[in-house]
Protein backbone atom coordinates (compact mmCIF):
# COMPACT_ATOMS: atom_id res chain seq x y z
CA UNK A 1 0.00 0.00 0.00
CA UNK A 2 1.69 3.53 -0.89
CA UNK A 3 2.42 5.93 1.54
CA UNK A 4 0.17 8.48 0.05
CA UNK A 5 -2.86 6.67 0.55
CA UNK A 6 -1.83 6.36 4.50
CA UNK A 7 -2.45 9.33 6.64
CA UNK A 8 -1.40 7.23 9.94
CA UNK A 9 0.15 4.46 11.26
CA UNK A 10 1.59 3.16 14.56
CA UNK A 11 4.06 -0.28 15.05
CA UNK A 12 2.44 -2.83 17.44
CA UNK A 13 4.10 -6.32 18.24
CA UNK A 14 7.88 -5.10 17.87
CA UNK A 15 7.59 -3.80 14.62
CA UNK A 16 6.01 -6.68 13.15
CA UNK A 17 2.56 -5.39 12.04
CA UNK A 18 0.98 -1.82 12.08
CA UNK A 19 -2.61 -0.41 12.89
CA UNK A 20 -3.21 2.63 10.05
CA UNK A 21 -5.63 4.76 8.42
CA UNK A 22 -6.22 5.58 4.96
CA UNK A 23 -7.83 7.73 3.26
CA UNK A 24 -10.11 5.12 2.57
CA UNK A 25 -10.94 4.50 5.63
CA UNK A 26 -10.33 7.85 7.27
CA UNK A 27 -10.99 7.12 10.73
CA UNK A 28 -10.99 3.59 11.16
CA UNK A 29 -7.91 2.38 12.04
CA UNK A 30 -7.00 -1.05 10.08
CA UNK A 31 -4.19 -4.06 10.82
CA UNK A 32 -0.98 -4.92 8.42
CA UNK A 33 1.52 -7.10 8.49
CA UNK A 34 3.68 -9.36 5.93
CA UNK A 35 3.33 -13.00 5.50
CA UNK A 36 6.55 -14.16 4.33
CA UNK A 37 5.97 -17.75 3.53
CA UNK A 38 3.01 -16.26 1.37
CA UNK A 39 4.70 -13.04 0.18
CA UNK A 40 1.53 -11.31 1.07
CA UNK A 41 0.38 -8.06 2.97
CA UNK A 42 -2.41 -9.51 5.46
CA UNK A 43 -4.60 -6.51 5.68
CA UNK A 44 -8.46 -6.39 8.08
CA UNK A 45 -10.02 -3.40 9.76
CA UNK A 46 -10.43 -3.39 12.97
CA UNK A 47 -13.77 -1.40 13.41
CA UNK A 48 -12.55 0.86 15.86
CA UNK A 49 -11.98 4.84 15.57
CA UNK A 50 -10.19 4.87 18.92
CA UNK A 51 -6.27 3.81 18.56
CA UNK A 52 -5.79 2.07 22.23
CA UNK A 53 -9.02 -0.06 21.49
CA UNK A 54 -7.81 -1.29 17.88
CA UNK A 55 -4.49 -1.71 19.18
CA UNK A 56 -5.45 -4.64 21.47
CA UNK A 57 -7.59 -5.89 18.98
CA UNK A 58 -4.67 -6.17 16.73
CA UNK A 59 -2.24 -7.60 18.52
CA UNK A 60 -5.26 -10.47 19.41
CA UNK A 61 -5.55 -10.92 15.98
CA UNK A 62 -1.90 -11.05 14.42
CA UNK A 63 -0.77 -13.26 17.32
CA UNK A 64 -3.94 -15.63 16.28
CA UNK A 65 -2.76 -15.38 12.98
CA UNK A 66 0.89 -16.58 13.82
CA UNK A 67 -0.41 -19.17 15.89
CA UNK A 68 -2.14 -20.32 12.56
CA UNK A 69 0.94 -19.96 10.49
CA UNK A 70 3.14 -21.89 12.91
CA UNK A 71 0.67 -24.95 12.72
CA UNK A 72 1.25 -24.79 8.79
CA UNK A 73 -1.67 -23.52 7.49
CA UNK A 74 -1.80 -20.87 4.78
CA UNK A 75 -3.69 -17.56 5.95
CA UNK A 76 -4.78 -16.22 2.23
CA UNK A 77 -7.26 -19.02 0.80
CA UNK A 78 -6.53 -20.23 -3.23
CA UNK A 79 -9.33 -20.60 -5.50
CA UNK A 80 -11.19 -23.69 -6.55
CA UNK A 81 -9.24 -23.39 -9.76
CA UNK A 82 -5.82 -23.34 -8.35
CA UNK A 83 -6.87 -25.98 -6.23
CA UNK A 84 -7.48 -28.35 -8.95
CA UNK A 85 -4.52 -26.86 -11.38
CA UNK A 86 -2.13 -27.68 -8.58
CA UNK A 87 -3.73 -31.29 -7.77
CA UNK A 88 -3.46 -32.38 -11.63
CA UNK A 89 -0.03 -30.67 -11.66
CA UNK A 90 0.52 -33.28 -8.48
CA UNK A 91 -0.86 -35.81 -11.18
CA UNK A 92 1.22 -35.44 -13.98
CA UNK A 93 4.13 -36.38 -11.53
CA UNK A 94 2.46 -39.47 -10.59
CA UNK A 95 1.98 -40.48 -13.77
CA UNK A 96 5.12 -40.19 -14.34
CA UNK A 97 6.50 -42.04 -11.51
CA UNK A 98 3.90 -44.82 -12.83
CA UNK A 99 1.72 -44.50 -10.22
CA UNK A 100 -1.11 -43.90 -12.06
CA UNK A 101 -2.41 -44.07 -15.83
CA UNK A 102 -2.55 -40.56 -18.20
CA UNK A 103 -5.85 -42.06 -19.24
CA UNK A 104 -6.87 -41.75 -15.21
CA UNK A 105 -5.47 -39.05 -14.96
CA UNK A 106 -7.83 -37.34 -17.71
CA UNK A 107 -10.72 -38.89 -16.44
CA UNK A 108 -9.55 -36.35 -12.75
CA UNK A 109 -9.61 -33.91 -15.38
CA UNK A 110 -12.78 -34.30 -16.39
CA UNK A 111 -14.32 -34.76 -13.15
CA UNK A 112 -12.92 -31.44 -11.96
CA UNK A 113 -14.47 -29.76 -15.22
CA UNK A 114 -17.80 -30.46 -13.15
CA UNK A 115 -16.36 -29.45 -10.01
CA UNK A 116 -15.41 -26.08 -11.28
CA UNK A 117 -18.64 -25.38 -12.68
CA UNK A 118 -20.39 -26.65 -9.52
CA UNK A 119 -18.42 -24.15 -7.20
CA UNK A 120 -17.04 -21.37 -9.67
CA UNK A 121 -13.61 -21.58 -10.84
CA UNK A 122 -12.68 -17.83 -8.96
CA UNK A 123 -14.40 -18.66 -5.67
CA UNK A 124 -11.98 -19.33 -2.94
CA UNK A 125 -12.09 -22.09 -0.78
CA UNK A 126 -12.68 -20.57 2.42
CA UNK A 127 -15.82 -18.94 1.18
CA UNK A 128 -17.51 -22.45 0.25
CA UNK A 129 -19.69 -23.57 2.45
CA UNK A 130 -18.90 -27.08 3.62
CA UNK A 131 -22.94 -27.86 3.23
CA UNK A 132 -23.11 -26.74 -0.02
CA UNK A 133 -22.04 -30.20 -1.61
CA UNK A 134 -24.90 -31.73 -0.10
CA UNK A 135 -26.17 -29.96 -3.60
CA UNK A 136 -23.83 -31.28 -5.94
CA UNK A 137 -25.75 -34.65 -6.47
CA UNK A 138 -29.00 -32.58 -7.95
CA UNK A 139 -26.80 -30.07 -9.62
CA UNK A 140 -25.72 -32.96 -11.76
CA UNK A 141 -29.05 -34.68 -12.50
CA UNK A 142 -29.80 -31.30 -13.31
CA UNK A 143 -27.23 -31.07 -16.21
CA UNK A 144 -27.41 -34.76 -16.94
CA UNK A 145 -30.77 -36.48 -16.09
CA UNK A 146 -29.33 -39.88 -16.95
CA UNK A 147 -25.93 -39.66 -14.88
CA UNK A 148 -25.18 -43.12 -13.40
CA UNK A 149 -24.77 -44.09 -9.83
CA UNK A 150 -21.11 -44.62 -10.18
CA UNK A 151 -20.41 -41.61 -11.89
CA UNK A 152 -21.85 -39.13 -9.28
CA UNK A 153 -19.66 -41.70 -6.40
CA UNK A 154 -16.35 -41.53 -9.05
CA UNK A 155 -17.39 -37.80 -8.91
CA UNK A 156 -17.41 -37.33 -5.38
CA UNK A 157 -14.25 -38.92 -4.66
CA UNK A 158 -12.33 -36.93 -7.19
CA UNK A 159 -13.67 -34.18 -5.07
CA UNK A 160 -12.53 -35.83 -1.94
CA UNK A 161 -8.58 -36.27 -3.55
CA UNK A 162 -8.93 -32.42 -4.34
CA UNK A 163 -9.32 -31.64 -0.99
CA UNK A 164 -7.46 -33.87 0.67
CA UNK A 165 -4.69 -32.80 -1.44
CA UNK A 166 -5.18 -29.33 -0.55
CA UNK A 167 -5.16 -30.74 3.29
CA UNK A 168 -1.79 -31.78 2.91
CA UNK A 169 -0.35 -29.11 1.31
CA UNK A 170 -2.30 -26.65 3.93
CA UNK A 171 -4.40 -24.70 1.40
CA UNK A 172 -7.64 -25.93 3.11
CA UNK A 173 -8.24 -26.75 6.73
CA UNK A 174 -10.67 -29.42 8.41
CA UNK A 175 -13.43 -27.16 8.65
CA UNK A 176 -13.60 -26.94 4.81
CA UNK A 177 -13.49 -30.21 3.71
CA UNK A 178 -17.29 -31.59 1.86
CA UNK A 179 -20.15 -32.20 3.77
CA UNK A 180 -22.56 -34.31 1.14
CA UNK A 181 -25.92 -36.19 1.14
CA UNK A 182 -26.57 -39.30 1.10
CA UNK A 183 -27.85 -40.99 -2.53
CA UNK A 184 -30.24 -43.61 -2.74
CA UNK A 185 -29.15 -46.09 -5.45
CA UNK A 186 -31.27 -47.90 -7.68
CA UNK A 187 -31.37 -50.50 -9.56
CA UNK A 188 -32.87 -49.51 -13.34
CA UNK A 189 -33.42 -52.31 -15.53
CA UNK A 190 -30.12 -53.35 -17.96
CA UNK A 191 -31.39 -54.13 -21.12
CA UNK A 192 -30.72 -57.71 -22.83
CA UNK A 193 -29.49 -58.01 -26.64
CA UNK A 194 -32.28 -60.64 -27.39
CA UNK A 195 -30.47 -63.35 -29.94
CA UNK A 196 -31.40 -61.48 -32.84
CA UNK A 197 -30.33 -58.08 -31.67
CA UNK A 198 -26.99 -59.44 -30.92
CA UNK A 199 -26.95 -61.32 -34.61
CA UNK A 200 -27.84 -57.43 -36.25
CA UNK A 201 -25.02 -56.06 -34.20
CA UNK A 202 -22.33 -58.34 -34.74
CA UNK A 203 -23.33 -58.55 -38.86
CA UNK A 204 -23.11 -54.58 -38.54
CA UNK A 205 -20.11 -54.24 -36.84
CA UNK A 206 -18.54 -56.78 -38.80
CA UNK A 207 -18.34 -54.56 -42.06
CA UNK A 208 -19.05 -51.08 -41.02
CA UNK A 209 -15.02 -50.36 -41.48
CA UNK A 210 -15.11 -51.56 -44.97
CA UNK A 211 -16.54 -48.65 -46.87
CA UNK A 212 -14.67 -46.40 -44.79
CA UNK A 213 -11.36 -44.83 -46.41
CA UNK A 214 -9.82 -42.92 -43.41
CA UNK A 215 -6.95 -45.22 -42.23
CA UNK A 216 -7.17 -44.50 -38.27
CA UNK A 217 -11.53 -44.82 -38.64
CA UNK A 218 -10.74 -48.36 -40.08
CA UNK A 219 -8.03 -48.84 -37.39
CA UNK A 220 -11.03 -47.33 -34.57
CA UNK A 221 -13.42 -49.06 -36.42
CA UNK A 222 -11.95 -52.46 -35.86
CA UNK A 223 -10.92 -52.24 -32.32
CA UNK A 224 -14.27 -51.09 -31.38
CA UNK A 225 -15.56 -54.35 -33.09
CA UNK A 226 -13.63 -56.44 -31.23
CA UNK A 227 -13.85 -54.70 -27.82
CA UNK A 228 -17.88 -55.23 -28.37
CA UNK A 229 -17.26 -58.98 -28.91
CA UNK A 230 -15.00 -59.55 -25.99
CA UNK A 231 -17.08 -57.70 -23.66
CA UNK A 232 -20.14 -59.91 -25.11
CA UNK A 233 -18.16 -63.12 -24.43
CA UNK A 234 -16.01 -62.26 -21.27
CA UNK A 235 -18.59 -60.22 -19.19
CA UNK A 236 -15.68 -58.10 -18.30
CA UNK A 237 -16.62 -54.54 -16.96
CA UNK A 238 -16.39 -51.53 -19.73
CA UNK A 239 -12.92 -49.91 -17.62
CA UNK A 240 -11.61 -53.66 -17.01
CA UNK A 241 -11.56 -54.54 -20.97
CA UNK A 242 -9.83 -51.11 -21.80
CA UNK A 243 -7.12 -51.42 -19.27
CA UNK A 244 -6.15 -55.07 -19.96
CA UNK A 245 -2.20 -56.01 -21.19
CA UNK A 246 -1.28 -58.37 -23.85
CA UNK A 247 0.13 -60.39 -20.55
CA UNK A 248 -2.91 -60.76 -19.69
CA UNK A 249 -4.31 -62.88 -22.25
CA UNK A 250 -4.12 -66.36 -22.38
CA UNK A 251 -6.02 -68.39 -25.06
CA UNK A 252 -6.72 -71.52 -25.22
CA UNK A 253 -8.44 -74.28 -27.45
CA UNK A 254 -11.87 -75.63 -25.71
CA UNK A 255 -14.33 -77.96 -26.93
CA UNK A 256 -16.30 -75.29 -28.91
CA UNK A 257 -15.76 -73.92 -32.11
CA UNK A 258 -13.42 -70.91 -30.82
CA UNK A 259 -11.18 -71.44 -29.01
CA UNK A 260 -11.25 -69.93 -25.07
CA UNK A 261 -9.52 -67.36 -23.51
CA UNK A 262 -8.69 -66.60 -19.89
CA UNK A 263 -7.96 -62.83 -19.36
CA UNK A 264 -6.41 -62.20 -15.93
CA UNK A 265 -7.75 -58.99 -14.07
CA UNK A 266 -5.07 -57.03 -11.97
CA UNK A 267 -6.44 -55.84 -8.53
CA UNK A 268 -5.36 -52.10 -9.42
CA UNK A 269 -7.99 -52.03 -12.70
CA UNK A 270 -10.45 -54.89 -10.77
CA UNK A 271 -13.25 -53.35 -9.32
CA UNK A 272 -13.88 -56.11 -7.31
CA UNK A 273 -10.32 -56.49 -6.20
CA UNK A 274 -10.85 -52.92 -4.17
CA UNK A 275 -13.14 -55.05 -2.47
CA UNK A 276 -11.47 -59.10 -2.23
CA UNK A 277 -7.66 -58.09 -2.29
CA UNK A 278 -7.05 -60.48 -5.10
CA UNK A 279 -6.99 -60.36 -9.07
CA UNK A 280 -9.62 -62.63 -10.85
CA UNK A 281 -9.91 -64.28 -14.49
CA UNK A 282 -12.52 -63.56 -16.57
CA UNK A 283 -13.22 -66.45 -19.14
CA UNK A 284 -15.34 -66.84 -22.01
CA UNK A 285 -15.34 -68.22 -25.78
CA UNK A 286 -13.70 -65.79 -28.69
CA UNK A 287 -10.20 -66.17 -28.24
CA UNK A 288 -9.81 -65.96 -31.90
CA UNK A 289 -10.28 -62.55 -31.25
CA UNK A 290 -6.51 -61.82 -29.77
CA UNK A 291 -5.28 -63.57 -32.67
CA UNK A 292 -7.25 -61.23 -35.35
CA UNK A 293 -6.42 -57.85 -33.24
CA UNK A 294 -2.51 -58.78 -33.77
CA UNK A 295 -3.12 -58.50 -37.41
CA UNK A 296 -3.76 -55.03 -37.26
CA UNK A 297 -2.66 -53.41 -34.37
CA UNK A 298 0.94 -52.67 -34.24
CA UNK A 299 1.24 -52.41 -30.53
CA UNK A 300 1.48 -56.62 -29.34
CA UNK A 301 3.99 -56.84 -26.76
CA UNK A 302 3.12 -57.86 -23.42
CA UNK A 303 3.15 -54.43 -21.81
CA UNK A 304 0.99 -52.65 -24.60
CA UNK A 305 -2.91 -52.31 -23.80
CA UNK A 306 -5.06 -55.06 -26.15
CA UNK A 307 -7.35 -52.37 -26.96
CA UNK A 308 -5.68 -49.10 -28.19
CA UNK A 309 -6.08 -45.59 -30.19
CA UNK A 310 -5.21 -45.47 -33.61
CA UNK A 311 -1.08 -44.60 -33.99
CA UNK A 312 -0.81 -44.52 -30.05
CA UNK A 313 0.11 -47.25 -27.54
CA UNK A 314 -2.38 -45.67 -24.69
CA UNK A 315 -5.69 -47.47 -24.37
CA UNK A 316 -8.42 -46.45 -26.39
CA UNK A 317 -10.46 -43.34 -25.34
CA UNK A 318 -14.02 -43.62 -23.48
CA UNK A 319 -14.52 -40.73 -25.85
CA UNK A 320 -13.52 -43.08 -28.99
CA UNK A 321 -16.11 -45.88 -27.81
CA UNK A 322 -18.64 -43.60 -26.83
CA UNK A 323 -18.43 -41.99 -30.26
CA UNK A 324 -18.52 -44.97 -32.34
CA UNK A 325 -21.33 -46.76 -29.93
CA UNK A 326 -23.41 -43.74 -30.67
CA UNK A 327 -22.38 -44.48 -34.63
CA UNK A 328 -23.51 -48.08 -34.12
CA UNK A 329 -26.75 -47.24 -32.48
CA UNK A 330 -28.05 -44.92 -34.91
CA UNK A 331 -26.95 -46.90 -38.02
CA UNK A 332 -27.06 -50.55 -37.04
CA UNK A 333 -31.01 -50.83 -36.50
CA UNK A 334 -30.95 -52.27 -32.93
CA UNK A 335 -33.98 -50.67 -31.42
CA UNK A 336 -33.93 -50.09 -27.32
CA UNK A 337 -31.60 -48.49 -24.86
CA UNK A 338 -28.74 -50.17 -25.20
CA UNK A 339 -25.47 -49.28 -23.44
CA UNK A 340 -21.30 -50.98 -23.45
CA UNK A 341 -22.94 -52.18 -19.71
CA UNK A 342 -25.61 -53.98 -21.53
CA UNK A 343 -22.83 -56.59 -22.97
CA UNK A 344 -22.15 -57.57 -19.66
CA UNK A 345 -25.32 -58.34 -18.51
CA UNK A 346 -26.55 -60.31 -21.69
CA UNK A 347 -23.30 -62.12 -21.37
CA UNK A 348 -24.56 -63.36 -16.88
CA UNK A 349 -28.57 -63.30 -18.62
CA UNK A 350 -27.36 -65.90 -21.03
CA UNK A 351 -24.65 -67.96 -18.72
CA UNK A 352 -27.84 -68.45 -16.56
CA UNK A 353 -30.02 -69.20 -18.76
CA UNK A 354 -28.66 -71.19 -21.23
CA UNK A 355 -25.07 -72.19 -20.38
CA UNK A 356 -23.62 -74.91 -18.03
CA UNK A 357 -22.22 -72.42 -15.36
CA UNK A 358 -24.08 -71.75 -11.93
CA UNK A 359 -24.20 -68.40 -9.82
CA UNK A 360 -21.23 -69.08 -7.71
CA UNK A 361 -18.99 -69.77 -10.72
CA UNK A 362 -20.62 -66.75 -12.24
CA UNK A 363 -20.02 -64.49 -9.44
CA UNK A 364 -16.10 -65.28 -9.81
CA UNK A 365 -15.41 -64.65 -13.23
CA UNK A 366 -17.44 -61.77 -13.33
CA UNK A 367 -16.19 -60.20 -10.21
CA UNK A 368 -19.48 -59.09 -8.64
CA UNK A 369 -21.10 -61.14 -5.19
CA UNK A 370 -23.59 -63.70 -5.23
CA UNK A 371 -26.58 -61.28 -3.99
CA UNK A 372 -25.43 -58.87 -6.34
CA UNK A 373 -25.64 -61.47 -9.30
CA UNK A 374 -29.07 -62.80 -7.83
CA UNK A 375 -30.57 -59.27 -7.17
CA UNK A 376 -29.73 -57.76 -10.44
CA UNK A 377 -30.57 -60.79 -12.93
CA UNK A 378 -33.50 -62.51 -9.83
CA UNK A 379 -36.09 -62.66 -12.71
CA UNK A 380 -34.42 -65.40 -14.48
CA UNK A 381 -36.05 -68.23 -12.53
CA UNK A 382 -34.71 -71.42 -10.91
CA UNK A 383 -37.83 -73.14 -12.81
CA UNK A 384 -37.29 -71.20 -16.18
CA UNK A 385 -33.69 -72.24 -16.18
CA UNK A 386 -34.44 -76.15 -15.76
CA UNK A 387 -34.66 -76.94 -18.88
CA UNK A 388 -32.06 -74.72 -20.39
CA UNK A 389 -28.72 -75.66 -17.87
CA UNK A 390 -28.10 -78.70 -19.87
CA UNK A 391 -27.85 -77.05 -23.43
CA UNK A 392 -25.04 -77.13 -25.45
CA UNK A 393 -23.32 -73.55 -26.14
CA UNK A 394 -24.12 -73.61 -29.76
CA UNK A 395 -28.31 -74.72 -28.53
CA UNK A 396 -28.92 -70.74 -27.82
CA UNK A 397 -25.42 -69.36 -30.15
CA UNK A 398 -25.06 -65.78 -29.00
CA UNK A 399 -21.88 -65.71 -28.35
CA UNK A 400 -20.45 -68.38 -31.29
CA UNK A 401 -21.48 -66.27 -33.87
CA UNK A 402 -18.39 -66.09 -36.59
CA UNK A 403 -16.23 -62.88 -36.48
Amino acid sequence: MSSIFITEQHDICDGEAKVLRTKQSKLVWQLRFYVKNEGKYFRKSLREKDLAKAQVKARQIFYQIMGRIDAGDKIFSITAKELVEGFLEHQNHRVSGGFITAERRRIVETYSKHFLDFVGENTKLDSIPREKYKEYYSFRKVENPAIAHTTLINEKTAIGSFYKWGLEKGFVVYTQLPLWSEIVRTHGHRNVFTKEQYRTLWTYINKWHKNVNDEASIYNRKMVRDFILILANTGMRFGEARQILWQNVEVKKGENKYPNVHITIPLEISKSGKRTGKERTAIGMRGDIFTRIKTYSPYTTQNDFVFTEFGSREAIRINTLRKLWKTIRAKSGISGDFTYYCLRHTFATNRLMYGKIDVYTLSKIMGCAVSQIEHQYGNIKTTEMTDYIPRREDDFGIFGFDG
